[in-house]
Parts: structure tokens; sequence; C-alpha cells
């Protein structure tokens, strides 16, 4: 039975479920490989902190990444650190000595998740990276191989759990937006800055990646407008089920004849669609192909043993292209992609305001849509005090730049108490 060696960059949470993933399952994936997987190296940056961490006695645990970059025997590095800056110098050494690489980190394949295939292929070395994007859920793959026949249309995604158990808490429970995030803060789900994830940032990075091998094309975290839930109230959540809607924070990246639009931000989606029923941490993923249609992935996004799941399959897949003499040869198409302004991407929008509660407030309002062609689907007024409405407005799909302008106007009227809510919707 054949041996291979790895080294392990960082142990974190994921890095601990790779340990004992393979303490787990260890003879049932040598079974399938006929090699005997080992790691030899962890990567830290304080090895006295993990003097009682009851790791295997066979690890050599370093800070020093010239023990890892200087060994032969280290045919594959799983880089699980979560800094971009030093994993990318971590990443490109390895490629440059031959050495295959299994990352599980959003943040450097969206940046530059091109340019280090790309060297890999220069070196003859493999890049992985399932689990960059949902955790344990297989779609990275299938973007560049099971789907691969098909043109990709459209990529929409929940991409990320904490936003997803906040909203979820709002709409089932009923939970202010403080409420949500405070218990998801207590159960781990948010940090105690959360802004990466409410903002909608680490979902940024993930349509990014999903989007650049989708559609070949090279696209990147910059190339994506992102709106995070952090304005969502509980008004919202209670309009948007009374119209049989579910609010969730969606990545959407379609493919268009004019162009690559790639957006995060919260939407409206209808109650009945898959989507929309995904609740607490889980993460899913769907897909349109112009012949397979619609699928859609689906599990949990996060969690030491679901990632290291897919960060061992990674691994599997190098090993299997080792042993095939197959590495670092599988060719990617990319094309240098046009990308959508912002404000160019269409979308319906559901818009509620407090205004005077007085005759020809409503016409003041619908005359500024009419001026800028956009189309109200429906409107309802209420009553809150004989002094002040509430105004809830549908409309029909809209440039986002067109509509911004529009709302900006609006505001401006003397009968405008408040712009309290703007989201948009999403019709598949």
């Amino acid at each position: 039975m054949k041996n291979v060696s790895i080294a392990l960059l960082g142990c974190g949470t994921v890095g601990k479920g790779v340990v004992e993933l393979l303490k787990m399952n260890g003879a049932l994936i040598e079974e399938q490989l006929d090699t005997h997987l080992a790691i030899k190296y962890i990567l830290v940056r304080n090895v006295d902190k993990y003097k009682d961490a009851r790791l295997p006695e066979t690890i050599h645990v370093t800070d020093d990444f010239a023990d890892i970059i200087n060994d032969d025997d280290v045919e594959i590095v799983i880089e699980v650190m979560g800094s971009a800056d030093f994993a990318k110098i971590y990443i490109e050494e390895c490629f440059r000595k031959g050495k295959s690489v299994v990352s599980a980190n959003k943040d450097v394949i969206a940046d530059y998740g091109i340019p280090l295939l790309k060297l890999a292929h220069e070196h003859g070395a493999d890049f992985q990276f399932e689990a960059s994007v949902a955790g344990g859920i297989p779609v990275v793959r299938p973007m560049y191989s099971s789907l691969n026949s098909n043109k990709i249309e459209e990529i929409i995604g929940i991409m990320n759990g904490t936003t997803n158990f906040i909203l979820t808490g709002m709409t089932d429970r009923e939970l202010s937006y403080e409420e949500a995030l405070a218990e998801a803060q207590a159960k781990g789900y948010a940090e105690a800055d959360p802004t990466n994830d409410i903002s909608g940032y680490d979902a940024a990075r993930k349509i990014a990646i999903l989007a650049t091998l989708g559609f070949h094309s090279y696209v990147t975290f910059t190339d994506v407008s992102v709106e995070g839930i952090e304005r969502i109230t509980k008004d919202d959540i209670m309009h948007a089920k009374a119209m049989g809607y579910r609010i969730k924070l969606l990545a959407v990246a379609r493919q268009e004849d004019d162009g690559i639009s790639l957006a995060v931000h919260p939407a409206f989606i209808r109650k009945d669609h898959p989507l929309a029923n995904v609740g607490d941490a889980y993460n899913a993923v769907y897909v349109r192909g112009n012949c397979v249609g619609d699928v859609m992935f689906y599990g949990q996004g996060a969690g030491a043993l679901p990632t290291a799941s897919a960060v061992v399959s990674d691994v599997m897949n190098v090993i299997q292209h080792v042993n095939n003499d197959m590495t670092g040869k599988r060719p990617y198409l990319w094309r240098n992609a046009e990308i959508k302004d912002a404000g160019e991407i269409k979308t319906p929008y559901y818009i509620r305001m407090i205004a005077a509660n007085a005759p020809g407030v409503l016409s003041s309002i619908s005359g500024i849509f009419a001026r800028h062609a956009i189309s109200i689907r429906s409107l309802i007024q209420k009553d809150e005090t004989k002094e002040l409405a509430e105004i809830v407005i549908l409309v029909d799909s809209s440039a986002n730049g067109v509509v911004k302008t529009a709302l900006e106007e609006i505001k401006e009227l003397p009968c405008i108490d408040c712009l309290c809510g703007v989201v948009r919707l999403i019709e598949v």
C-alpha cells in the first residue's frame, strides 16, 4: 500500500475536524484509494498552545513553514488558516515545489483563484477548494465537472449560515433583528464582530468563486454588489409573509447575453420555492443550466466535520490524480467577462414608507415612479394614525440605479415621513 504524507496549515475548527475525520474514517479512505494517508506536520503560530491538544504522536507540530516546504515526503498541503495574505504566499511556495494544495480559504480563492490555478498547472500540481463554498455541500466540483456540459445561466444561493439563522428566527419566531443576532452570537453562529456575515461579504466571496467556475469567467470578490441584512425589520418580515414571501440573504449570479451580474442582498422569494424553506444555519445553492434545468444542493454550510468532509474529499481526489498520473493536468477554460454595473441589474422591488395621511400623497409618489418608467405592481395603504399612513408598494422589474434615483426624489417629498424598507424580489 502506498503512503502519502500530508501537511496541515492551521489547526482551528476545520483543521481539528480533518484530524478527527481521518481518525474516524481512515480505514474506509485507505480501502478506496489503496493508499495510507498520514498527517506529518501541522503548522501553527504557537506550538506551546498545542502541547495538550491530544494530537496523534506521529504528527509534528511546528511554527516553521520551512519544515514543510523543504520536506520532499510531503506531497499534499491542506491550507485551513483563514488568513488570506499568508495563505496565498504559502500556497504559491507549495506549487513551486510541486506540492498539491487543498484549501478551505474562500478569501484566497475569491481574490486569487485563477492566478493560483494557473500557477498550479505550470508546476504540475493540483489545487482543490471544495470546502471554500458551503462547507460540506458538494457544489464546487459539480460546477466544473458534473454540470460542465451545460451553459450555466443562473446561480442563486443561501451561502451564509449566520444570516440565515437570524432571518429564520425573525420569520418563524418573530424575533427582532437585534434579538436574533444576539441569539446567533450566543450559539456561536455569529462572531462578536459579525460584520463579515451580516453585511454580506462572506456570501459575496462564495458567489464569486461559483460564478468563476460556473461561467468560466474571470471574476473576483470586487465584482460583486453587496448589501447586508442590517436594515431588515420585523415589519418587513411581516409584510413578506402576508404577501406569500420569505426574506433571505441571497447571493445571485446570472449569465446573460449582455454580461454577468453578481450581487448579494436580502430578497423576497416565494414561500413555495425550495430556497425559501432552507432554515436555521443551513446553506443551499440553486443552479440553472440550459440543459439540466434546475438543481439544488443543500446541507450544512459550516462546522468542523462537514467542512472536513469536503477537505478530505479533495485530498482523495488529488491522490487519485497522483495514482493515475493526472496531477496538474486538468485544463480550465477562462474568459474575460463583461460584468454588469450594479445600477443596471434589474429586479422587482418591495418598498415600504410612512407618509402623511392626506389627499394627493399617492399621486405624488406614483407620478415620480411614472416619470422614471417604473411600473407599480401593487400598492397597499394602511392608516396608522390620523396624520400618518404606512404605504407598501411592489414595483415591476426595474434597474437598480433607476429605482434608487426615484426613491431619492420620493424621500424629498414633504409628505414623506420615512422611507423605511427597500428589498428586491427574486423571481425564480
